[in-house]
């Protein structure tokens, strides 16, 4: 019969790795960061409701209020999980695909432009075949340009925020762990990745739900896991093939982007300003099908056209030694 002590250290620990094991690595640096925000974001309005009526602020006070606590929430998020990650890894930031470099810069930058026709193509598709329709819409409510673009700016602050948080938590810390700890136990790296993504992207489904304090009406939060979970998938995918987070980060900022800024879902409060707005007649199911097939098509070729080949880098599933790694074999 095994000690208390011993029966902890076999569940936290592995058996050739002094580090904890990869599903505790995976998910407590977005389990925590994740409930500091909620903590915070809760804290700082009690706090501003003590001092200050949130109803009387007008609707571009309020707009810019929410994104930049936004913004800032998702920052601290963001050094915690890292702050988190690095220790319980025991490897450095560069390690989870983050880096400065020429290819990374390009890769961001057609990541955005990806990005954005993933949300762009399809709307424009159902337009044409009367699935979706532009809808007129008010301009934002602001009496001068400066504050149209200081809007626009703090919502671009929130966005890069909050998408960094998500895809550094999801993909370079959550998806790598659980994809190393599949390999040191299944042998099979391929395999390990693939169940390392779906296991990941449905995390990261799920974690939408807990956001937005679940679905708001019925069926709701099943369609928030199913669509979230299928982009990230194609954005979790993108990290797989490059082992870098650049791709994902750039597809994952520009489709965010677009909706707030370009074009609006109708049914949507509108919180930045936009050139306008468009009712869609399909469901979420179908829109999300169609952002992640053209998004999908987009990104093989480029990695084709950039890289010449299309595969899953071994870095992803296997631990690659550098300067601060302490331990042996992923378990």
């Amino acid at each position: 019969m095994i000690s208390i002590p011993e029966a902890i250290g076999r569940v936290t620990t592995g058996e050739a790795d002094t580090r904890v094991r990869a599903t505790w690595r995976g998910v407590v640096p977005w389990g925590l960061s994740f409930g500091i925000q909620l903590v915070l974001l809760s804290g700082i309005f009690l706090a501003i409701r003590s001092v200050l009526d949130i109803s009387e602020l007008s609707t571009v006070s309020a707009s810019l209020l929410e994104f930049t606590l936004l913004g800032v929430v998702s920052a601290i998020g963001i050094v915690f999980a890292l702050f988190l990650a690095t220790r319980l890894d025991k490897r450095s930031v560069s390690a989870y695909g983050i880096a400065a470099s020429r290819e990374q810069l390009v890769d961001l930058v057609v990541g955005l432009g990806i990005g954005a026709l993933t949300y762009a193509v399809p709307t424009a598709v159902l337009i044409r075949f009367g699935g979706a329709e532009l809808t007129a819409t008010s301009p934002f409510p602001a009496d001068s340009l400066s504050v149209v673009m200081l809007g626009i700016a703090v919502a671009v602050f929130a966005f890069l925020c909050q998408v960094g948080f998500e895809e550094i938590a999801f993909r370079g810390v959550m998806l790598k762990n659980f994809a190393e700890g599949l390999t040191a136990r299944r042998g099979s790296q391929r395999s390990s990745v693939v169940l390392a993504l779906l296991t990941s992207s449905v995390l990261f489904g799920v974690s939408h739900v807990i956001a937005q304090g679940g679905g708001g009406t019925e069926g709701r939060s099943v369609q928030l896991v199913v669509t979230s979970t299928l982009l990230g998938i194609l954005w979790g995918g993108s990290y797989v093939l490059t082992g870098s987070l650049s791709i994902p980060f750039g597809l994952h900022l520009g489709h965010n982007l677009w909706p707030a800024v370009v074009l609006q879902p109708a049914e949507t409060t509108l919180l930045a300003p936009a050139l306008g707005q468009v009712s869609y007649g399909v469901s979420q199911y179908t829109l999300a099908a169609g952002k992640v097939l053209v998004g999908s098509i987009c990104l093989m070729v480029w990695l084709y056209l950039s890289r010449g080949e299309i595969t899953i880098r071994e870095e992803v599933a296997n631990r690659v030694a550098n300067s601060t790694d302490l331990t042996s074999s992923p378990r």
